[in-house]
């Protein structure tokens, strides 16, 4: 009789551990790795150096910052949609604030970007969506 008690109990305690496991695998206690952190760090190399396409390409491909937390993900989104913007690209500016904004809702630009020319008036159309 005991066992039949403790086998739904565990299966339950499992479950909640799973599901907060998946829940929030980004969530902001997660601390970005190594390999994450070297990723935004060549992005934000490749941007500086003007570099945009390559920065576009990058995001776009790479798991490793797709997957990563909003302390590695927001800039690496960022810095794709300044690129695609400062390449004229506007639809993909778009998409890229949009994927950003899908993740992070909350998320808005530091007064100095929203007042960029070029990326300004994209990411007010993004986020008035």
């Amino acid at each position: 009789m005991t066992h039949s008690i403790l086998t739904p109990l565990s299966v339950l305690l499992t479950s909640l551990a799973l599901s907060a496991c998946a829940v929030h695998p980004n969530g902001p206690d997660t601390v970005a790795t190594p390999a994450q952190q070297q990723a935004l760090a060549e992005l934000e190399q490749d941007y500086n150096a003007g570099n945009y396409a390559q920065v576009a390409r990058t995001v776009g491909l790479s798991a490793t910052l797709q997957t990563a937390p909003p302390s590695v993900y927001i800039p690496a989104m960022k810095l794709q949609a300044f690129s695609y913007c400062l390449q004229k690209i506007t639809y993909q500016c778009e998409r890229s604030f949009d994927r950003l904004l899908e993740r992070y809702p909350d998320f808005d630009l530091a007064p100095s970007e929203r007042n960029h020319p070029m990326w300004g008036p994209v990411f007010s159309k993004a986020k008035a969506k």
